[in-house]
């Protein structure tokens, strides 16, 4: 038999290993570990989970179904299979989830009647119980709805912007998926940068003029007839 002290040093070694691994290299460890043992718990729970956040639809199914018989001479009911049709939860398909930077993503297939507002609005029941940070929801085409989970807050710590090589183009940010936040001129030419005290807009606005010092455009103030349309809009919207 080993000896029951090597045998602890040996697991404590590998819990410290682990623990340094996710510490220091947290992508790798993810990728590694921590994604695969994540999809199994996800496929493993996804029905209880549908059927507790209520995307789940009662269909009729042919099932095998035990109904008691006559009470042999013994004193025990005998039981039999009959098979016949019942109601039953059914859960939504869900394919194998992919891993992300920041947690994973799953497609899954939305039954007769279901919509992504249904989803969405189960999206923090759904994070609570597979026990992750946030899960958001998206719709590429009709009947597909995909859950964006992010295991941590990737808004924590922002750094390391990468800049942006073309013209009018400013990274600014990240978005809550952990994303960066691109603001395109050549696409939107025209931004209201507006908000509560202490919400950020001076640092975007910062963070706009760091990304256009280094290309070739022209900085200048504000027109006259910009403001005049922005207190244009603000009466309007009182």
């Amino acid at each position: 038999m080993p000896d029951p002290l090597l045998l602890l040093t040996v697991l404590a070694a590998a819990a410290a290993g682990l623990w340094a691994w996710r510490r220091y290299h947290y992508p790798s460890f993810w990728l590694a570990i921590g994604f695969p043992l994540m999809a199994l718990s996800v496929w493993a729970s996804w029905r209880r989970v549908a059927l507790g956040c209520g995307l789940t639809k009662k269909r009729q199914r042919w099932w095998f179904t035990l109904t008691p018989g006559a009470v042999a001479s013994t004193g025990l009911v005998k039981v039999r299979r009959r098979f016949q049709r019942v109601a039953v939860d059914t859960k939504p398909f869900m394919w194998l989830p992919l891993p992300t930077r920041y947690g994973w993503r799953v497609t899954l297939w939305t039954l007769e009647g279901q919509i992504p507002c249904d989803y969405a609005d189960a999206a923090e029941r759904l994070a609570h119980s597979w026990g992750v940070h946030a899960v958001r929801v998206s719709s590429p085409r009709p009947g597909r709805v995909v859950l964006m989970a992010t295991m941590r807050d990737p808004l924590v710590k922002v750094d390391h912007l990468p800049p942006s090589p073309d013209l009018l183009k400013v990274t600014v940010g990240r978005l809550e998926t952990g994303k960066p936040w691109v603001v395109d001129f050549r696409i939107v030419p025209h931004w209201l940068n507006a908000g509560a005290t202490q919400s950020g807009k001076s640092n975007l606005a910062n963070a706009l003029i760091v990304g256009l010092s280094p290309q070739p455009v022209a900085l200048g103030p504000v027109r006259s007839s910009d403001l005049q349309a922005v207190r244009r809009l603000r009466i309007h919207k009182m």
